[in-house]
């Protein structure tokens, strides 16, 4: 599956505004568990397993364009029974083609508002918890062409949309690097 979203970095502020705003479609908790190889970090492609509602979904990302705040990456997934300390090369090589352990790091947890108010596109209220850190952010995922409307919604209400933003795998590996490096 092709994923295309917008995501922007928000502060405290910029995150109550949007939640006042958007229209409250749904909320979820969901934990992403991390998992590193060398071969994959050296292709940018991320590792994690998903618990949601119950599930266990092994999801690797592959890069294909990141513009400012735009990311297209191809998403594979596999449901997994549970959230292993390892993922091993045989099943990463089915999945992707990379033949090599990835080895869980840690985990983020983000308690997620959804609004499809914009049409033809999820827009996700993210709040997210990791290693002593909590984040906001907007993601809008869409399939068609670029959801101008997006833009409309937060030059409305004074949010830049064109700053680039790192996604939560990077901002994870960013901040356990850091604290690995204050020990």
């Amino acid at each position: 599956m092709l994923e295309k979203e917008i995501k922007v970095m928000l502060s405290e502020e910029e995150y109550a505004l949007l939640s006042a705003r958007l229209r409250a479609d749904g909320e979820v908790v969901q934990t992403n568990h991390y998992y590193y190889s060398p071969e994959c970090a050296a292709a940018r492609i991320s590792v994690r397993v998903r618990e949601v509602d119950g599930r266990s979904l092994l999801q690797v990302k592959l890069p294909v364009k990141t513009e400012g705040s735009l990311a297209v990456r191809e998403e594979l997934e596999r449901e997994l029974s549970g959230v292993p300390s390892a993922i091993p090369a045989e099943l990463l090589e089915e999945v992707c083609g990379v033949r090599d352990e990835a080895v869980r790091i840690g985990s983020l947890t983000t308690d997620r508002k959804l609004s499809y108010e914009i049409d033809g596109v999820e827009l996700c209220l993210d709040r997210n918890d990791y290693l002593g850190i909590t984040d906001c952010e907007l993601e809008a995922e869409y399939t068609g062409d670029y959801p101008e409307a997006v833009d409309e919604l937060l030059r409305e209400l004074g949010i830049d949309a064109g700053r680039p933003c790192e996604g939560k795998y990077s901002r994870f590996c960013r901040r356990l690097s850091e604290l690995r490096q204050e020990q």
